[in-house]
């Protein structure tokens, strides 16, 4: 199912959808603390952006997500905290404007943060 919900999501996020998309360094939440450091192209969408690129209504309209596709066929899509005001469609500012790091769980409840300066909280 990962497979097939990755191969839509590259198929329709890479096509017309506004989206922004930065090379940021993303952790995960392990037992232990926070995982290696990965270095990845992450795309920001609002979840009504997702939602028309995935066909669903799972996501919150109101939100903002980042998705990271993996090399193993699978993405990571992260409902991102605090709220982002980035309105109807994520562009650069609503990022790019964000002081600290951004965190949030992803589709399997796993805590991500994502750092996007050269300087990580």
């Amino acid at each position: 199912m990962k497979t097939l919900t990755f191969l839509l999501l590259t198929f329709v996020i890479t096509s017309v959808f506004a989206k922004y998309t930065q090379t940021c360094e993303v952790r995960y939440e392990t037992e232990s603390g926070w995982s290696k450091a990965y270095t990845v192209d992450v795309s920001f969408l609002t979840g009504s952006e997702l939602n028309t690129a995935t066909n669903t209504f799972k996501n919150s309209s109101f939100s903002t997500y980042a998705v990271v596709f993996w090399s193993q066929g699978e993405a990571s899509v992260i409902k991102l905290s605090p709220m982002l005001l980035c309105g109807a469609e994520v562009d650069k500012s609503c990022i790019t404007n964000t002081l600290g790091d951004l965190k949030g769980p992803d589709q399997d409840g796993d805590e991500w943060k994502i750092c996007l300066s050269n300087f990580c909280f």
